[in-house]
């Protein structure tokens, strides 16, 4: 059997070892982005609706989380 191998070309650096959690989380977020794109504001207000959660409206959302750019802007 052969050993599956990591592609990582083209993605953003893992932190390292001795890296803060927070450091850590946003290295795996900013790479999770580079793979499969950052969540539309759509996409959120779905889940918060899914969640019977309040919308705190887009600015937050912004603030809180990564949004991908809308393209008609």
């Amino acid at each position: 059997m052969t050993p599956q191998r990591h592609v990582d070309a083209g993605l953003p650096p893992l932190a390292s070892l001795e890296a803060r959690d927070e450091e850590r989380d946003q290295a795996i977020v900013a790479r999770m982005i580079a793979r499969h794109g950052a969540p539309s504001l759509h996409d959120y207000r779905r889940v918060y609706a899914a969640c019977g959660l309040d919308w705190p409206g887009n600015e937050e959302i912004r603030r809180r989380h990564p949004v991908a750019t809308d393209p008609a802007a």
